[in-house]
């Protein structure tokens, strides 16, 4: 089992232009265009970033991993 990396990125779709920039900086293709728009797997996401910088309307951005809060014990 891969290591959950603690940030992932997420797409704000009222700013995406669905331009498609980001999709192929993504090493694992956790950037995919869906009927929906522009969508990223967190399961898929390692948190690498590669896909923020070249967004030309800064649609993406990194955000706490919510699959890491799914795993941790209940207090």
């Amino acid at each position: 089992m891969r290591r959950l990396p603690p940030t992932i990125a997420v797409v704000d779709r009222q700013l995406c232009d669905e331009c498609g920039l980001c999709m192929p900086l993504c090493p694992p293709a956790a950037i995919e265009m869906r009927r929906e728009g522009l969508v990223v797997f967190a399961e898929t996401c390692t948190g690498c970033g590669k896909c923020i910088a070249p967004c030309p309307v800064g649609a993406l951005l990194m955000v706490p991993n919510p699959l890491l809060a799914a795993t941790l014990p209940a207090a």
